[in-house]
């Protein structure tokens, strides 16, 4: 279980980083992997407030397992 947590923190972590600094990565993956939900909008709208939260969460995760 705690390498689980481990993974999902580092996936958070890039994600939170890619929505920083790369959204167009994002924007692409998102096309070919969001065929149900198109939440794009949203995200991309407040994708600071969303990449520094999943960073924080991912923080957070990271040292709860540790």
């Amino acid at each position: 279980m705690r390498e689980f947590g481990i993974l999902l923190s580092i996936i958070s972590i890039l994600i939170g980083i890619l929505l920083l600094i790369a959204p167009k990565v994002l924007v692409k993956l998102g096309e070919q992997t969001n065929r149900l939900y198109n939440i794009d909008g949203l995200i991309y709208r407040n994708r600071y407030a969303f990449g520094l939260f999943l960073m924080a969460a991912a923080a957070f995760m990271f040292y709860t397992t540790l």
